[in-house]
C-alpha cells in the first residue's frame, strides 16, 4: 500500500472538525437543562417568599382574632356593668365586679398581644417588601440569563450548521476506504476514531504502545490500531 501519511493527516484533521461539531452540539444540547434549572431556581425563590406572605398573613389573621376577642370582652364589661344595676344581693353584686375584674385583666392582656402582633406584623411588613424586590430584581436576572442561553443556542446552531457544511466539503479529500474504517470507529468512540502516538503511547486511551505498532504506525504503509481502544494510530 502507498505511504498514508498524507490521508492520516487529512483524516486528523477532519476530526478536528469533528470534535468541533460535538463540543458545539454538546452545549447546545446541554443549555435546555440549564434553562430549565433556572426556571427551578425561579420557582424555588417564588416558594420561599410565598412562605413568608403566607406568615405575614397569618400574623394579620390573629390580629384580627385578638381584635374580635377584645371587642367581645369590652361588649361583656358593658354587659357586667349594666347588670350591676339590676342586681338584689350584696353576693351577686360582688360576683358581677369579679366577673368585671377578670374581665378587665383579660382585656390587658389581649391588648398586649395585639400590640406585640403589631411589632411583628411591622417587622414581617419590611421582611416581605424586602423579599418582594428580591424576587422582582431575581426574575430579571433569571430572565436575562435564560434569554442569553436562548440567544446562545441560536448562535451555536449557527455554527455548527457552517462548521458541518466544512466538513462535508473537507470530507472529499479523504480517502474513502480510510474514512469508512474511521467513521466505523467513531460510533464506538464519540467522534475520535484516530489518535497521536504520544510518548509511545496511544493518545486516546492512553495504554503504552508495543514497539512494533510504532514502527508500522512511523512507516505509514497500512492502517495501524491501537491493540487497546482499537482507534488509528498516526505517528505525526
Amino acid at each position: 500500500m502507498d505511504n498514508l501519511k498524507y490521508d492520516l493527516e487529512l483524516l486528523y484533521e477532519l476530526q478536528n472538525y469533528d470534535i468541533k461539531i460535538r463540543d458545539i452540539r454538546g452545549k447546545i444540547n446541554e443549555a435546555p437543562y440549564l434553562v430549565e434549572e433556572q426556571k427551578k431556581n425561579l420557582r424555588e425563590k417564588k416558594s420561599e417568599i410565598e412562605a413568608k406572605k403566607k406568615n405575614f398573613g397569618k400574623l394579620n389573621s390573629l390580629k384580627k382574632e385578638k381584635e374580635a376577642e377584645l371587642d367581645s370582652k369590652n361588649k361583656a364589661i358593658d354587659k357586667y356593668s349594666a347588670e350591676l344595676n339590676a342586681v338584689k344581693s350584696n353576693d351577686a353584686y360582688k360576683a358581677l365586679l369579679l366577673e368585671i375584674e377578670k374581665t378587665k385583666n383579660g382585656i390587658r392582656a389581649v391588648e398586649d398581644e395585639i400590640l406585640d402582633l403589631m411589632d411583628r406584623i411591622d417587622r414581617e411588613f419590611v421582611v416581605v417588601k424586602a423579599v418582594e424586590n428580591e424576587l422582582k430584581e431575581f426574575e430579571r436576572k433569571i430572565e436575562n440569563e435564560i434569554s442569553e442561553l436562548e440567544s446562545s443556542i441560536r448562535e451555536f446552531e449557527k455554527e455548527a450548521a457552517v462548521i458541518e457544511k466544512e466538513r462535508e466539503e473537507y470530507k472529499l479529500k479523504v480517502n474513502n476506504t480510510i474514512l469508512a474504517q474511521y467513521e466505523r470507529l467513531c460510533n464506538g468512540y464519540g467522534r475520535q476514531g484516530i489518535c497521536l502516538i504520544e510518548s509511545e503511547s496511544c493518545g486516546g486511551c492512553g495504554m503504552a504502545l508495543r514497539p512494533q505498532l510504532i514502527n508500522q504506525a512511523h512507516k505509514c504503509r497500512e492502517l495501524v490500531f491501537c491493540d487497546n481502544c482499537s482507534r488509528i494510530l498516526l505517528k505525526k
